[in-house]
């Protein structure tokens, strides 16, 4: 997309995210340097469909270190009425430098070279 303000590296990367003291398994599908795009599965509504919600966002590095990443959900959307997965656009509230010296790698060699 031409009108994208940072640029987005398609990745598949395990996470977890939390909101309201639950926690969701979930796939990052792309990130940038200040957000990333999640698919959740869950069996019950989430809470995600309400606006600007804070959210707690976990994953491993190749590294096997944990980054913990404070966000907000920007937008979130299923691709159907009766879905269980949920598509979810994420903001990166002050991200941390090893998140984004990993977007740097990751953007330069590719996840498979990590």
């Amino acid at each position: 997309m031409a009108n994208r303000l940072f640029k987005r590296v398609p990745v598949n990367i395990e996470a977890e995210i939390i909101s309201y003291s639950v926690s969701y398994p979930a796939f990052i599908r792309n990130i940038s340097e200040c957000g990333m795009h999640a698919k959740i599965a869950h069996m019950e509504p989430a809470r995600f469909s309400q606006s600007e919600t804070n959210v707690d966002l976990k994953f491993r590095l190749p590294s096997g270190d944990t980054i913990n990443l404070f966000c907000r959900k920007k937008w979130a959307h299923k691709n159907t009425a009766n879905s269980f997965i949920e598509n979810v656009g994420i903001e990166i509230i002050d991200p941390p430098d090893a998140y984004i010296n990993f977007f740097r790698f990751v953007s330069h060699n590719g996840l498979a070279d990590c």
